[in-house]
């Protein structure tokens, strides 16, 4: 018998090598294609975030607003935080933290007590005392407050502590008071610790950092960037208003400014003519993610616009 033998041919080194190379090449490609795969889906979630703060405090400003009583108080309050750090390793620099006090209407209940409703009340916007004055705490950590104080409609009958016993029309006869607890808690900020869990009710966001807030009354600029005049703490409304629009003096807001701190603040109150409130109140915010994916977070414009 005859028997063949089979030989089998084996690969040689060339081929082995290149084959290597190629499944190195596959390897890489594929790290490649997964590591901007998670970067995607990393920065895809911390965009998500954002959009849903920023929904929440626009949603809860239009709500408000929608509200709002121009027979009561309404209180700009803009603050420049000079030397204060982005993230925890940052050059300092100076951030603007604008902030608000107004009376609104609407269906509000006592977060103490489930009983305890009212259909006005007054309102702090605005970052928390801790945002404010803890120097150490970066600027993409601040925490952005609304306090709110329902009118009971019992004056003088001690309520819950998110109650206030004066009535609505105490607080607008007594002026001095008003304006007065309006100031204190505008530069104080919000005056409850919103990481007790007691209290979490003043915490609106998380993440939210520089906030400027400007308003209208419609006058319109020669302005190639814009043809509606904003004002606040870069143009008061006072400064440079062409005498033949520039309305009487009594009329326009009470604006107080003092660089050496420095501030600017524009009050509307019960005396007001209504003609002469703002027409819209212009909120940039910039807002960060909570794990710090988008380093230099984003930047959002909202405007309210007033009703008569």
């Amino acid at each position: 018998m005859n028997y063949k033998l089979r030989t089998s041919r084996a690969f040689t080194l060339i081929e082995l090598v290149v084959a290597i190379a190629i499944l190195v090449m596959v390897i890489s490609f594929s790290s490649v294609i997964f590591k901007v795969s998670i970067n995607s889906y990393r920065t895809a979630t911390a965009s998500t975030e954002i959009m849903q703060k920023l929904r929440a405090i626009t949603d809860q400003l239009n709500s408000d607003f929608k509200g709002l009583g121009k027979d009561g108080y309404l209180i700009i309050h803009s603050q420049l935080q000079l030397g204060r750090s982005e993230y925890v390793n940052s050059s300092p620099a100076d951030f603007r933290a604008d902030r608000l006090f107004y009376f609104t209407t609407g269906d509000f209940q006592s977060w103490f007590v489930t009983n305890v409703r009212s259909n006005i009340t007054k309102v702090y916007f605005g970052h928390d005392s801790r945002s404010l004055y803890d120097l150490t705490l970066p600027v993409s950590e601040w925490s952005l407050a609304r306090d709110v104080k329902l009118i009971t409609p019992a004056p003088g009958v001690p309520g819950p502590n998110d109650c206030d016993s004066l009535s609505y029309a105490g607080f607008k006869a007594d002026v001095l008071v008003t304006e007065a607890d309006a100031k204190n808690l505008l530069i104080s900020g919000i005056p409850i610790d919103i990481y007790n869990p007691g209290e979490v009710r003043g915490l609106m966001c998380q993440n939210v950092g520089e906030i400027k807030i400007e308003w209208t009354d419609g006058t319109k600029y020669p302005d190639p960037d814009n043809s509606l005049a904003w004002f606040g703490f870069s143009r008061a409304r006072r400064d440079g208003i062409p005498p033949a629009i520039a309305p009487k003096p009594e009329y326009v807001p009470i604006e107080e400014i003092d660089l050496t701190v420095p501030f600017y603040r524009a009050s509307w109150g019960p005396s007001t003519l209504k003609q002469f409130w703002p027409k819209a109140l212009r909120f940039t915010f910039k807002i960060y993610d909570s794990k710090g994916i988008l380093e230099q977070g984003r930047t959002f414009t909202h405007i309210v616009y007033f009703g008569d």
